[in-house]
């Protein structure tokens, strides 16, 4: 099973090599990837900031800025 970094990891570059013909079926991989994510638990804090840059971009869609904000915090201390 592949660490919740990795996993994140496979989801930044399918983030960022997509294009508008991939949409449809990096949407499904990456929903594949989100629930994976979700699921595993955190052990150390590199997945900890895995499922919170998770959260925050979930959160950012929504648009929920102060969620955001509390996310971004929190990121900020686990990083440094």
């Amino acid at each position: 099973m592949p660490t919740l970094s990795e996993l994140a990891i496979h989801r930044a570059r399918l983030l960022r090599h997509r294009t508008n013909f991939e949409t449809l079926n990096d949407d499904a991989g990456l929903s594949a990837l989100d629930r994976q994510i979700i699921v595993q638990p955190a052990v150390t804090p590199e997945d900890a900031i895995a499922k919170l840059q998770l959260a925050c971009e979930r959160a950012r869609a929504g648009e929920c800025s102060e969620v955001v904000r509390l996310i971004e915090g929190a990121l900020h201390v686990l990083r440094h």
